[in-house]
């Protein structure tokens, strides 16, 4: 229905009312649903953001202590640790113990989306190798959980294939982050 409105002398104006969009499933795949504008057209949607909803938490990985040692750094036994060796000896240098207890967990930009990843004992001084991220890293002083490709402050993640979140636990006797999948 058109709706006349006309101000004291003016030209008449008619204004059009428009419909309310159409609600309803616009997009569906295993791991999203967008609700929304039926009427839009899918080949229109150019970014999606996904929940993420981590099916294990830090606490789950939590070591009994955090402790304060430092051991000499020991960059010898790993080559690709040698090439960063400025961005590790700073990392360990300005960093207390910020991953599982005793570790150092350090990172730097290697191209962009791209972090690199080493993981320092403190105690030992030994390095060993942590995945690579597009997108950083969250983990706790606390916690043997790692995850990559950290989602935005509010949880949420684009729907790109080097976007998705993605869970390691560092197994204590082998030094390796195992990746966890869901159950």
């Amino acid at each position: 229905m058109d709706t006349l409105k006309q101000k004291p002398n003016e030209e008449p104006v008619i204004e059009k009312k428009t419909k309310r969009p159409q609600a309803g499933l616009i997009l569906s795949s295993d791991n999203i649903k967008i609700i929304g504008d039926t009427t839009i057209e899918k080949e229109k949607i150019y970014l999606t953001s996904i929940k993420f909803e981590p099916y294990i938490s830090f606490e789950d990985f939590e070591v009994s202590k955090t402790e304060k040692v430092k051991a000499d750094l020991n960059l010898s036994p790993n080559t690709e640790a040698y090439r960063f060796r400025t961005r590790i000896r700073e990392a360990y240098k300005a960093d207390t113990v910020n991953f599982a207890g005793h570790y150092t967990f350090a990172w730097w930009g290697c191209g962009s989306p791209c972090q690199s990843a080493v993981l320092i004992d403190r105690r030992t001084g030994q390095i060993y190798d942590a995945p690579s991220a597009a997108l950083g890293y969250d983990f706790r002083p606390n916690s043997r959980m790692l995850i990559v490709n950290k989602p935005d402050s509010l949880g949420f993640y684009d729907d790109c294939i080097y976007c998705k979140p993605v869970i390691y636990v560092l197994d204590e006797g082998t030094k390796e982050f195992i990746e966890r999948l869901p159950k």
